[in-house]
């Protein structure tokens, strides 16, 4: 029996409300803390690459994950100069298993950018980043893709284990099941994100 859905309880902690005068993702990183909740809404201004890109800067070099269900050319190429400046030691994208079709170029330059082995496919619409190392991990949940957009855009980042761990078990479980690179076919998907959730839900979430 395929179990539908994820969930995970954590402590309600009190998030940190600013006004950004200058709305630059600088000012949103200056405000991350071990420990730290953000909320934020944009009205575009910034990329989720332009947060990713800050944050590195109180981080430190460290690995990143996004999930997402569109990237553009133009931020994986950013991604690339991050990562050939170290201040991304590994980079790993999901992307939903339309993008092959929607944007078979940008697939193709992904893959050859990133290499097969740090991309998967999934059937997703969520987004959210992981960045971590040996002192951080940070979630970052958003509405942006990877591709910038000037429309308004919310974030949340924390800066927790247990929230990371959540996340970055998905990831894991998608890596696992599904080949490398971008794979187009809905079955092979779906088989696999039903053997994620089952594994997830039977493995490692006991309520």
């Amino acid at each position: 029996m395929t179990q539908g859905s994820l969930f995970a309880e954590f402590e309600q902690t009190t998030p940190d409300f600013n006004y950004l005068p200058r709305e630059s993702a600088d000012e949103v990183a200056r405000a991350v803390h071990h420990g730290c909740r953000i909320l934020g809404l944009t009205r575009g201004q910034f990329s989720l690459i332009d947060l990713i890109y800050s944050i590195l800067y109180t981080t430190g070099p460290s690995d990143v994950t996004c999930v997402t269900w569109s990237a553009g050319i133009k931020d994986a190429r950013t991604v690339e100069w991050m990562v050939n400046t170290d201040k991304i030691k590994n980079f790993c994208l999901i992307t939903d298993h339309s993008y092959v079709n929607r944007q078979k170029k940008y697939a193709i330059a992904l893959s050859d950018l990133f290499g097969p082995g740090n991309i998967r496919t999934s059937e997703i619409h969520a987004k959210f980043c992981l960045i971590s190392n040996e002192d951080w991990k940070i979630t970052i949940r958003t509405s942006m893709n990877l591709n910038a957009n000037r429309t308004c855009e919310s974030f949340e980042i924390d800066e927790n284990q247990s929230i990371y761990d959540f996340y970055n078990s998905f990831v894991m479980e998608t890596f696992k099941n599904m080949p490398a690179g971008f794979t187009a076919d809905s079955s092979t998907v779906n088989r696999a994100l039903s053997t994620s959730f089952n594994n997830l839900n039977s493995n490692f979430y006991q309520w």
